[in-house]
This record gives structure tokens, C-alpha cells and sequence, in this order.
């Protein structure tokens, strides 16, 4: 497997157009761009719904959502709608032309600053980071470093500045905030490829598209997701993401009833893992790495299976993920690959191992 890790959205729409099955549009991205799922599969319900992009930055899972979306074969209908952040996908130069409302081409993280210094409106500044506003959009610019290390320090604005500067957001509010330079260093991303892409809600809260289910002023990405989630009622829905830590791991929300189910598609995930000598990640090494402020318990290790964790997204007081969202209508099930490996690991591990969960999942229905 061979992923390209310069990736656009363009062939990403590209793709679902090549690939000669039905097409529907769920909804509009910020930036106009429709966001499209291709239908695959059979005719036996309850369908799968398998997605990934929410955090434009975890790019594994949007070539993983490409792969099965020809690959993937089953009975039940299948749903794919590989990228939830079409416009945070197209990368830096796309996003300020679309606060600017004219092209801007950008060579150099550097050169980034300097069009908001000229072009924006500071809002606020805590050394090296900065909260620009340009037209109607945000932007969040900190200097590119290894790893995960700017995405946190901008991660952790969203908590900061809410309550410690609420009043210069005013004019952000109901509005999109992009972080520049998140994920520099890893394989996919890029300083220049992608924007992480937030809101902040009207009550003041801010949070990113992988949240916001069932509210009315929803972003429309996130709006588009709820859509199909109503619509279809699937029995599956599948989310692909990446994170922290040096191996794979699953953070599952524990189902009210069929947990054992969710235990054997997420032994059937890791079997492929194992079999392939890719890291699987301690719950130990992961809260290590962890630089979410929230209830120490939100995440809570299976000691049965190496690698799950069940997830309580209660206790982070956002509001539902579309894990926790889906698990309304069906199972939730989503991934979080290692983002700090290579984009080739990455993408084998996250499709080969959901193909074999949903195998799982289709035996037991």
C-alpha cells in the first residue's frame, strides 16, 4: 500500500466520481464544497456507515475510507463519506482565500503570519501564538514543531480562552477558528496541507467537527453527518481517527447491551494489528501522551484486550461524539491510529483491521 500523502480534497471528490457508484449529497461544507457519500455494499439492513476527516490533520483514515469504499465486501448497504473537513483538507492557502475572498498562495509557514499581520485583525497574543480574525473566519497561528506539539498548545486555547478572555471572541462567535502549522512533521499532514478546523458555538463553547450532533445551529459538515445519520439509521457507524500515542488503539463507548459483540470486532481489529507487528498502545503510555484537560476517567483501559478503551464521552461535557452520537441509532465504533508512525502503517492498519471488525460485525448480525 502506497498512499499519497499530498492527498487533496480535489482527489478525494475526484475519487468518489471515478468510482462509478450512486452519489448523494448530505449537505455544504464552509467553503461550498458538498459533502458527498458514495453508496457501496448490498441490500440487507441495517447499513454501515464508515467516515473519517472530521480533524483534517488524521489523514490515515480518509485513505482508509477510499480503499474500502472499492474494496469492502458485504451484504449490507454501505455508506462512505471518506472527509468531514473538505475545506480544512485543501490546506492553508485555501482557507485564507476563503477568509480574504480572493487567492492567496502561501509558500512558507512563515509567509502565513505575515498575510494575517497584513490582511487580519489580532484578537490576542501569548508569545508565539497568535488569534487572528480575517474576514469572517479565525485563525490560530502557532510555529510549526515535531509532532503533536503545536496542535496542544493550540488544542489548549479552546479550553483557555473561553474563560479567560471570553470577550475578545466575541466576534468569533458562531464562527470557524483554523489552527495554522498543527502537524508539521507527520507523514500526510504537513505545515502547509491542511487546517485544523474548529468552532466556536453562540453559548461560547469552543470544539472542533467532531462534535455538535443534534444542535440546531450545528456546522453545516456536522450538519451534513446528522443528516445521513437520521436518514439512514445505521446499525454500524464506523469513524476513523488518529492520535496520540506510538501504536493503534479503539476508544469504543460501551453499549448498553451487546458489548461482548464490540469486544470480538475489536479483538478481530487487532488480530490484523498483531499480525502485521504494528504497535498496539498502552492505556499507560497513551494517558502519558495525552494532553486533553477533562475527568480523568473519560477513557478507561479493558483489562481483557490491550488497546480498547471504553470511552465516557459524558465526562468531557461537550456534548456527544458521532460515536456516542450513532450509538443512538446503532454501534458506534471508531480507531485511533498512531499519527507519529508512517502514513503507509497508518492506512493498512486502520482498513485492514476495520474490514476484518465489520467481517465481525456482519457474522453476528
Amino acid at each position: 500500500m502506497h498512499p499519497d500523502p499530498a492527498l487533496t480534497t480535489l482527489d478525494v471528490q475526484h475519487a468518489l466520481q471515478a468510482s462509478g457508484l450512486p452519489l448523494q449529497e448530505w449537505g455544504k461544507a464552509l467553503d461550498g464544497t458538498p459533502m458527498m457519500a458514495a453508496r457501496t455494499g448490498g441490500q440487507c439492513q441495517p447499513a454501515i456507515f464508515l467516515t473519517a476527516g472530521a480533524h483534517c490533520t488524521e489523514t490515515a483514515g480518509v485513505h482508509a475510507c477510499l480503499e474500502l469504499m472499492g474494496s469492502l465486501e458485504t451484504q449490507h448497504e454501505v455508506q462512505v463519506l471518506p472527509l468531514r473537513d473538505p475545506m480544512g483538507f485543501a490546506g492553508v492557502s485555501h482557507c485564507l482565500s476563503v477568509a480574504a475572498g480572493e487567492d492567496i498562495t502561501i509558500s512558507d509557514p512563515q509567509e502565513s503570519l505575515e498575510v494575517l499581520r497584513e490582511r487580519g485583525t489580532l484578537l490576542w497574543s501569548e508569545g508565539d501564538l497568535y488569534l487572528y480574525q480575517l474576514g469572517g473566519i479565525g485563525f490560530v497561528w502557532g510555529p510549526p514543531t515535531p509532532g503533536l506539539e503545536t496542535f496542544w498548545r493550540q488544542f489548549a486555547l479552546t479550553g483557555r480562552l473561553p474563560q479567560e478572555a471570553s470577550e475578545i471572541l466575541v466576534s468569533l462567535l458562531g464562527r470557524s477558528i483554523f489552527f495554522l502549522n498543527v502537524n508539521s512533521t507527520i507523514d500526510g499532514s504537513g505545515s502547509l496541507q491542511r487546517c485544523y478546523h474548529t468552532v466556536l458555538g453562540t453559548d461560547g463553547q469552543w470544539l472542533h467537527l467532531n462534535r455538535f450532533f443534534g444542535q440546531p445551529h450545528a456546522p453545516g459538515e456536522v450538519a451534513a453527518v446528522d443528516h445521513l445519520i437520521q436518514r439512514i439509521r445505521p446499525g454500524l457507524t464506523v469513524d476513523l481517527h488518529e492520535g496520540n500515542g506510538e501504536g493503534f488503539w479503539m476508544p469504543i463507548p460501551r453499549p448498553v447491551t451487546g458489548q461482548d459483540r464490540v469486544f470480538e470486532m475489536t479483538r478481530a481489529f487487532f488480530s490484523y494489528i498483531e499480525e502485521k507487528g504494528y504497535p498496539i498502545e498502552t492505556y499507560e503510555h497513551w494517558k502519558a501522551s495525552n494532553g486533553i484537560e477533562a475527568d480523568p476517567d473519560w477513557m478507561v483501559p479493558e483489562p481483557d484486550l490491550t488497546g480498547l478503551f471504553w470511552l465516557q464521552q459524558e465526562k468531557r461535557q461537550e456534548g456527544p461524539n458521532l460515536m456516542t452520537y450513532a450509538a443512538g441509532v446503532g454501534i458506534g465504533y471508531g480507531t485511533e491510529g498512531p499519527m507519529e508512525q508512517p502514513l503507509a502503517m497508518r492506512v493498512d492498519g486502520l482498513t485492514e483491521g476495520i474490514r476484518r471488525a465489520i467481517q465481525c460485525w456482519e457474522l453476528t448480525q
